[in-house]
């Protein structure tokens, strides 16, 4: 009768911990089972992590049982494609990389005891007690058969401690010019490690340029140090002897440059190489790979990097007198160039190019070729504004002293007429030529883009073209900016009478409503970097709103001279302007519209003339409201006192009753009435006299007049009209100083 056991409160071991050693082979086989079960359920779930984790185990449980062969066959599968190397669980990992590399050991295989090796040197592993950490010495007692192992570790597979990362020093290149490039090694190996010795480093390109092949030479000092960073400087050439070097890297032959550096690396150091590569073929180079070849007497490995995120370099390391710079890398680190066919040796020079010129101005250039080539040249000039057709000048040709046919010029673009071609002929080696054209700038000031082209081929290489451009940015600025001053003028024509009816030759006339005169002062500023000769200024209404005539007409009696305005300097021409109503019942505002012509060249000897519009503000004149204006004369007598008169404007169709009052001042004394009344009939004007004499010498003296509007009980503005100057105050009149 079998034996029972009550279980109910202690279970069997088995049952207790199924993870648990034990020595019963049937525990193990159920141990494997529960695991391989439990593998499958996971995996059908996508849960990944517990699969490794399981697979772990089962990996562990054969490496007790000492089924070495069968613990390789799970964990170096495992090893290669488990999760916690990407994740940075390094204490499984580690572990990991442990187990796999004693299950290789006792099965001899030797490339994976060198896998796993180079991966345990990594810093970021927990130290083992037991490693000596001599990657050399990683196959120390083990049996060798045959020939030593070629192991190829790839660095997006295996944790490296030896990280390789290249970098151009430029944006770009040109074929057959040196072209700056850094390779830096990082060891990230454990700091109780033995340095080791890297044989050679190879980097390969996409794009037609040869390898790079740097081999280790122990002779060789650094150019400059800083902390961990050494900086080394080395020199390329062609290959010599294929005896000593890595049959991969032999086998290359002669498509590649190699140089020697000092390839020793000890835990935490840094080292940057850089040399000068030259492009032979125009297109994108791309770095491919960076290899590096470890040679000992056991086994040979080759670390690849073929992955552009894992070469990337962040800083390009240059030796200076003062230790060691750092500056960004050219082309923002990328792996990858742009390189340039062979620059071109025809100059294009535009000698006479100022630093900025003038809108509406015609402008003359010349440009100067120079043939730097080694042989005579076939040349055609092309050259045109870059930019919108409204802002962008056109640019022709002047040939025979006489400029060519514009936009008509057969020579032309047919699909860009902005476009000028002109045929050179010949130019020989070293040759010059000098060629004119002109242009004419936009009124509108810009910045625009001037772009000449040579397109040329060798007398010797017909069937290959090369073309040269110049890109040279033009400025064009207005020569003058302005303010005005409009100031009302009193008419001195009478104005049409309210009480007595039109008559026929009157209504037949052009305008019979009200007028107003007003004096018009452009204070016109040159912003030219020389001095301008303007030859004409004419201020223009070129269009009118409510229906009034204006007419426009210098103050000046004469003809204008011509004047010469320095730069920042200033010049002041005056103009009056009347405005009449069509009709006597219109009392609408009316807006009048100007411009200002200046016509001006510069000071030298045949400058041709150039016209600029200026603009103006519109000058709108309310016809519907009563003003008061203020007119100052010349002071007479041995008081010099000044006669001032103030004429108030009725223009509309009421009886207007205004308050008049001249306050008292300290700085003068008046004559006529300090306070009335006063009734102005409509369209009608009236006229305030006072005589001042002047307390005060030498400055401006402001009569208090006020004028206020009884029936809508508002204080008119006092305008000053002549030479007198008109503010929020009033209108304030200059007294000259004593003699």
């Amino acid at each position: 009768m079998p034996a029972i056991y009550d279980t109910f409160l202690v279970q069997e071991p088995l049952r207790q911990d199924p993870f648990a050693v034990t020595q019963n082979p049937s525990d193990t086989v159920t141990l494997l089972e529960v695991y391989n079960k439990s593998s499958d359920y996971f995996s059908e779930r996508s849960r990944r992590r517990a699969v490794e984790r399981l697979q772990y185990e089962i990996g562990l449980l054969y490496m007790r049982e000492g089924r070495w062969k069968k613990a390789l066959d799970v964990l170096r599968p495992l090893w290669q494609s488990v999760s916690w190397r990407r994740e940075g669980w390094w204490g499984l990992l580690g572990g990991l990389g442990e187990a796999v590399r004693e299950c290789a050991r006792e099965c001899g295989d030797r490339e994976t005891v060198v896998m796993a090796g180079w991966e345990s040197m990594c810093t970021d592993f927990p130290r083992s007690q037991d490693d000596d950490y001599d990657f050399s010495r990683c196959l120390e007692g083990m049996e060798i058969l045959g020939a030593k192992p070629r192991v190829v570790v790839r660095a997006e597979e295996v944790l490296s401690p030896l990280s390789l990362t290249f970098a151009f020093g430029a944006t770009q290149g040109n074929v057959g010019e040196p072209l700056p490039a850094q390779i830096v090694i990082d060891s990230h190996a454990q700091r109780f490690s033995a340095p080791f010795t890297v044989s050679q480093i190879v980097v390969s390109f996409d794009g037609g340029q040869k390898y790079i092949c740097v081999e280790h030479d122990p002779m060789l000092e650094p150019v400059s140090s800083w902390d961990n960073l050494k900086v080394y400087d080395i020199g390329l050439h062609k290959p010599t002897d294929n005896s000593e070097l890595d049959s991969s890297v032999s086998s290359l032959g002669s498509n590649r440059l190699q140089g020697t550096c000092d390839l020793t690396f000890s835990p935490g150091k840094r080292k940057a190489i850089s040399f000068r590569m030259i492009p032979r073929d125009s297109g994108i180079i791309r770095v491919a790979s960076i290899t590096s070849n470890i040679e000992t007497n056991s086994f040979s490995m080759n670390h690849v990097v073929s992955q552009s995120g894992y070469m990337r370099q962040d800083d390009f390391w240059t030796a200076i007198a003062e230790g060691v710079s750092r500056r960004p890398p050219g082309n923002n680190g990328a792996n990858e160039l742009r390189i340039h066919p062979k620059p071109p040796k025809m100059q294009i020079k535009l000698p006479e190019l100022k630093k900025e010129y003038l809108t509406d101005e015609t402008i003359n250039l010349y440009v100067e070729i120079t043939n730097e080539e080694d042989d005579d040249a076939e040349l055609t000039l092309e050259a045109r504004f870059l930019g919108q057709a409204d802002v962008a000048p056109t640019w022709t040709w002047i040939t025979d002293g006489e400029p060519s046919l514009g936009s008509e010029d057969p020579l032309r673009d047919s699909k860009n007429r902005n476009v000028s071609r002109i045929n050179l002929g010949q130019i020989h080696q070293s040759g010059k030529r000098r060629v004119e054209g002109i242009f004419t700038a936009k009124s509108l000031p810009t910045e625009a883009v001037l772009e000449v082209k040579a397109l040329y081929h060798l007398l010797a290489e017909p069937d290959t073209p090369i073309s040269k451009v110049l890109i040279q940015d033009v400025i064009f600025d207005r020569p003058f900016e302005a303010n005005y001053d409009f100031q009302p003028c009193i008419d001195t024509e009478p104005w049409p009478s309210y009480f007595n009816a039109t008559t026929d030759d009157e209504a037949d006339s052009a305008a019979t409503g009200l007028r107003q005169v007003w004096q018009a002062t452009a204070r016109l500023a040159s912003f030219a970097p020389e001095p301008l000769v303007v030859e004409h200024v004419g201020l223009e209404a070129i269009d009118t709103q409510g229906r009034v005539l204006c007419e426009v007409s210098s103050a000046s009696s004469g003809p204008v001279p011509e004047a010469i305005i320095p730069p920042n300097d200033f010049y002041e021409p005056q103009y009056d302007i009347i405005v009449q109503k069509i009709d006597l019942d219109d009392r609408r505002s009316a807006a009048i519209q100007f411009q200002l012509e200046v016509r001006w060249c510069r000071q030298q000897n045949s400058a041709p003339s150039a016209t600029t519009i200026v603009p103006v503000p519109d000058l709108v004149i309310p016809f519907g409201e009563p003003r008061v204006l203020a007119a100052a004369g010349p002071a007479h007598g041995e008081a010099e006192t000044v006669p001032l008169a103030y004429t108030i404007e009725n223009p509309s169709t009421h009886v207007l009753n205004f308050e008049l009052t001249m306050e008292t001042n300290d700085e003068f004394a008046f004559s006529g009435p300090k306070s009335t009344s006063l009734n102005v009939v409509p369209v009608s004007r009236h006229t305030i006299r006072y005589i001042l004499m002047p307390l005060v010498r030498g400055k401006w003296i402001t009569p208090h007049f006020r004028v206020l509007d009884t029936h809508f009980n508002q204080v008119l503005r006092v305008h000053g009209t002549g030479g007198m100057r008109s503010d929020k105050k009033g209108a304030s009149i200059w007294v000259d100083a004593e003699e």
